[in-house]
């Protein structure tokens, strides 16, 4: 035992070594926060031990170093911070109370953050979905229309993934129906309105008797650069068109046509680029289907 006296006091001592102070705490950090000392609360909230707090404690965590990181003029670090908390707390809003810089960050970020995080939650939920895990999928596909209409400016090509999850919702949702053997009701109208982009071109209606299929929903549709003085053209001038592109079961642009043109130069340089554009096919009772799919271009003056 004299032995290892030794050892077990250096054991004792290096356990020590790496334990986290007990002032090392959410509390500390708020208290050296409200005292300006930013670099303090910053080392505390990297003693802090990995959390597996609930939500809002682990977003109160990254709130605080956001806070931090902006008093200190580290931006790019506080947006990364906020990154966090939007991914971990998608639907989380500072209150009008909050700092006005951080009010005004988040906002920037969240705009960026969310449609990722929609298109995410989509995908999971349409896995589930195919696994026939239909509350799973159910829920997920309702959370993904939440994010989409909580953007206060609408990413464009969020409206066909909204339309897509809204299908596949009212699909999950009847199928949880016919398993509970109930017949399924109608689905009800969503009370929060997504903010108008363009005036959407009425569908024709299916024929009789025939499943509905949901649109195509952008994956990656990238436009080419748009230079005026590139073209000859004057940077006030604005020009108009639309391309026309066929979708097949993969997601795949198998052909592309103008069928407005909206520049000489421009247009075999759009038609180039469709062809590198992918998609989540269009459905029809569930099951993907060749669609075709009209883009109308807008290429706006350079100030």
């Amino acid at each position: 035992m004299i032995e290892l006296a030794p050892l077990l006091v250096a054991a004792s001592v290096a356990l020590a070594a790496v334990q986290p102070a007990a002032s090392d705490s959410l509390d500390s950090v708020r208290q050296l926060y409200a005292s300006a000392d930013y670099e303090s609360a910053l080392a505390t909230l990297e003693r802090l031990p990995p959390t597996t707090a609930p939500v809002v404690e682990a977003t109160e965590i990254e709130r605080y170093r956001a806070l931090c990181l902006l008093a200190l003029g580290r931006t790019a670090a506080a947006e990364l911070a906020i990154e966090q908390i939007v991914r971990l707390n998608p639907s989380y809003q500072p209150d009008e109370q909050e700092a006005p810089r951080l009010r005004s960050a988040y906002a920037s970020v969240r705009a960026r953050v969310v449609p990722q995080v929609a298109r995410t939650q989509y995908t999971e939920a349409k896995a589930a979905y195919d696994r026939r895990e239909y509350e799973t999928a159910s829920t997920g596909f309702t959370q993904t229309i939440a994010l989409v209409d909580s953007l206060e400016s609408a990413d464009p090509t969020l409206g066909d993934l909204r339309t897509l999850a809204t299908g596949f919702a009212d699909l999950s949702r009847a199928a949880i129906q016919a398993a509970a053997g109930t017949p399924p009701s109608a689905p009800a109208a969503n009370p929060v309105a997504s903010p108008a982009i363009a005036t959407p071109v009425p569908a024709a209606p299916e024929p009789a008797g025939e499943v509905p299929m949901m649109p195509p929903v952008v994956v990656q549709q990238l436009l080419p650069p748009w230079n005026p003085s590139a073209f000859g053209t004057q940077f006030q001038s604005e020009f108009r068109g639309a391309i026309e592109v066929t979708i097949d079961e993969r997601g795949i642009v198998t052909s592309a046509r103008i069928v407005e043109p909206i520049h000489p130069v421009y247009d075999p340089q759009l038609l180039e680029a469709a062809t590198r554009w992918r998609y989540e096919p269009a459905r029809r009772g569930g099951e993907p289907v060749v669609s075709v799919k009209r883009v109308d271009i807008v290429l706006r003056p350079r100030s």
